[in-house]
Parts: structure tokens; sequence; C-alpha cells
């Protein structure tokens, strides 16, 4: 079976977008959650890609699209949505 395709699309304020792919980061869901939770306390996203660190901070950030979905989703997550724009 072929590894589901990992990625995370950043719509910023101004109306550009930067679209990232990754590896699993780690099979544990609980340290999954824990991280989700840090990045949102710190309120910036910061990936390492092709030698270079990247910081996102949320203040320029419209809103974020990660995929795929967890299967365990953060408390308050709604489910089964659909996105129209």
């Amino acid at each position: 079976m072929e590894a589901l395709e990992r990625g995370l699309n950043i719509f910023f304020i101004d109306g550009s977008s930067l679209k990232v792919a990754f590896p699993q980061q780690t099979d544990d869901p609980d340290k999954r959650k824990m991280l989700v939770e840090e990045i949102i306390a710190k309120r910036v996203l910061t990936i390492e890609a092709e030698g270079a660190m990247h910081l996102i901070p949320f203040d320029n950030v419209k809103y974020m699209s990660v995929y795929p979905a967890p299967k365990d989703p953060l408390p308050g997550t709604i489910q089964g949505a659909k996105v129209t724009v």
C-alpha cells in the first residue's frame, strides 16, 4: 500500500500561499497532539526544508490546511465538514 501524501497548505493574509510536503513526524498520536498544541501556543510555525529554517508567524496567516486529517483530532474539532469558497 502506498503511503498517503502528507502536506500543509498555508494561505497568507496578502493572498499568497505556500505548499509544503513532509514525511510523517511521529507514529505516536499523543505526541502529534502535543506538537500541534505547542505550535498553537507559540503562534509560530517552524519548518525545516531543504537546509533552511522557515519561521511563519500566525499573524501573517489567514488559514492552514493540513492533510490527511488525523484519525483522532483535537477535542472540539468539527468533523465531516465541507469547505466551500
